[in-house]
C-alpha cells in the first residue's frame, strides 16, 4: 500500500487562495484546512465547514455581545470569527471564535486581507470536532503571541469554561468554571463574565 503524502503550501499560496475563496480556511504547518476542521487534508480536498451547532452559535454570540458591552468606552474592540489572527512565530493563520484588541489594532495587510497581531483575549468555543485541537495545538500557537494575556475556552456541549491566564513571569495558569453561579475574571482586560450569561438560551 502506498502512503499518500500531503503537499505543503507556502504562506503566499495560502493567502492567494484565501483572498479568492468564498469560504474561510486556516493555515497550519504548511497545510490548508477548512475553518473549524483541523483534521481535513490539503487545499484541493477540502470543503467548507458545515454549519456549527445551535449551542455553539449561541455561546459564541453571547460571549461576543457580553464582551462588547463590558468593554464599551474603554478603547477595546471585540471581533467575531471573521477576523483572522496571524501568528508570526509559526507562520500560522487562524480564525478564533472571538477576540479582543485594546488600543490601536496592529494590522498586517496581505492584499485585501487584514491580519490582527496584537490581541489581548482569544476565545474558542469547544465542539466535538475542535475541542482537542483548541486545547493543544491552538493554545500552543496562541500563547506565542506576546500580547495575548487570556485564552478562554467555553464548552458548547456541557457547562464548562477554562481560562488560561499569563502571569507576570510568563507562566500560564488554568482556572475551571463548572457552575452557573461562577464568575470569570479576565485579568488582562479587568472585566468579568458570568457563566449564567454565557449560557443564556443554550440547551445542553
Amino acid at each position: 500500500m502506498t502512503t499518500r503524502h500531503k503537499r505543503r503550501y507556502t504562506e503566499e499560496e495560502y493567502l492567494a487562495m484565501e483572498e479568492a475563496s468564498e469560504f474561510k480556511h486556516e493555515f497550519v504547518d504548511g497545510q490548508i484546512y477548512p475553518w473549524g476542521h483541523p483534521d481535513m487534508i490539503g487545499m484541493y480536498d477540502v470543503q467548507a465547514m458545515s454549519g456549527t451547532s445551535l449551542p455553539h452559535n449561541t455561546v459564541t454570540s453571547n460571549v461576543t455581545f457580553l464582551l462588547g458591552n463590558g468593554l464599551r468606552g474603554r478603547g477595546c474592540r471585540v471581533f467575531g470569527s471573521d477576523m483572522r489572527v496571524y501568528i508570526p512565530l509559526t507562520g500560522t493563520y487562524l480564525y478564533p471564535d472571538s477576540l479582543v484588541v485594546c488600543g490601536k489594532p496592529e494590522i498586517r495587510q496581505e492584499g485585501k486581507m487584514d491580519l490582527l497581531t496584537n490581541h489581548i483575549l482569544i476565545v474558542e468555543v469547544l465542539s466535538d470536532s475542535t475541542a482537542d485541537y483548541d486545547r493543544s495545538g491552538k493554545f500552543m500557537r496562541y500563547r506565542s503571541i506576546e500580547s495575548v494575556q487570556d485564552y478562554l475556552l467555553i464548552d458548547s456541549r456541557s457547562l464548562r469554561a477554562e481560562l488560561y491566564s499569563r502571569t507576570a513571569t510568563g507562566q500560564w495558569t488554568l482556572t475551571e468554571f463548572l457552575r452557573m453561579s461562577d464568575v470569570i475574571a479576565l485579568p488582562g482586560l479587568d472585566t468579568t463574565l458570568t457563566m449564567q450569561e454565557l449560557y443564556e438560551d443554550v440547551v445542553l
